[in-house]
């Protein structure tokens, strides 16, 4: 088997589903905000026959395994990093920063929790995460250090043995206590490729107010299902948005502004926050029998809106 190529990347393999497809077409679906135009930009390497030159119109077969060569789109960054908040033999637990992804998407890649892990805790074996937390949330993220915890852990969230606390600071007065069960899909009226919007998966959020200001207020959710950008999105389908979501708040074309060309005086001053003030506050789940519990100090920046 040829080794995979050294460098920034990404490791695809062409399900059956996607035989016959050109390459760019193909690269848009698996790669995470990458256009048609960008993606036929890209070197791909058939790893099973590597000498092959692949273009942008190359048809796909099903098994194939490729290795998309990346520029780093933010080679010059200087991110910030996270906090340890516990380590032992088979977890590590991050407090992720604002400006971190989880994982490399088409315009991060030094600025993502996996570089500073490459970076800083190298390994073998390279500790993983194994949930994700979007850009802009903050807090609690749980990392395996070795491939059983990683399989564990991915277990128990899959089979909802992990609870999970949130608190966000949003406009308006929502009630005291509230329950979302809207079920969830992709918006099919949105600009945005990964929106979300009424669909058919069953969700649920439960949401209760922790302290209010004059037209803002710090609220706790805790998702009882697990869908993409769900307390996000309940939070706007009941009427009060998290400060500052670019995507889900006042205008999506302030989300699709910041995502070409970064975000204006403007925009900000309607958002009313850099970004969207949702902090992971908590993890528990069962781990060898008993259950552990982890959580990241809410951060100040955050606090300081709810007065404003």
């Amino acid at each position: 088997m040829t080794p995979t190529p050294s460098g920034a990347g990404w490791t695809l393999e062409v399900d059956p589903g996607c035989a016959g497809w050109r390459l760019d077409v193909f690269l848009t679906t698996r790669i995470e905000r990458l256009s048609r135009t960008r993606a036929a930009q890209l070197v791909a390497i058939d790893l099973d026959d590597p000498d092959r030159h692949l273009k942008k119109s190359s048809m796909l077969r099903a098994g194939m395994r490729l290795f998309v060569r990346r520029p780093l789109p933010d080679a010059d960054a200087t991110p910030s990093e996270p906090t340890i908040l516990f380590a032992d033999d088979d977890l590590i637990v991050l407090d992720k920063p604002s400006d971190l992804a989880v994982h490399p998407t088409a315009s991060r890649y030094v600025r993502t929790v996996t570089h500073w892990i490459e970076q800083t805790l190298p390994g073998p074996p390279r500790p993983e995460p194994v949930h994700r937390l979007d850009v802009e949330t903050s807090g609690v993220l749980l990392c395996a250090r070795h491939a059983l915890a990683v399989r564990s852990l991915k277990k128990a969230f899959a089979e909802h043995q992990v609870t999970k606390r949130y608190h966000a600071v949003v406009d308006g007065q929502p009630p005291d206590a509230w329950t979302s069960d809207t079920p969830l899909g992709f918006a099919t009226d949105s600009a945005v490729r990964i929106k979300i919007g009424l669909g058919d998966k069953p969700s649920e959020t439960r949401f209760r107010v922790l302290r209010r200001g004059g037209r803002r207020a710090l609220v706790e959710a805790i998702p009882i299902s697990g869908r993409q950008h769900q307390i996000r999105v309940h939070l706007a389908m009941a009427g009060h948005p998290i400060v500052g979501d670019k995507l889900y708040g006042p205008d999506e074309q302030i989300f699709l502004r910041h995502i070409e060309d970064g975000i204006t005086a403007a925009d900000l001053a309607v958002l009313g926050h850099h970004r969207h003030a949702l902090h992971a506050l908590e993890i528990k789940v069962q781990w060898r029998g008993t259950e552990r519990s982890f959580s990241a100090p809410w951060p100040d920046d955050l606090d300081e809106l709810i007065h404003q």
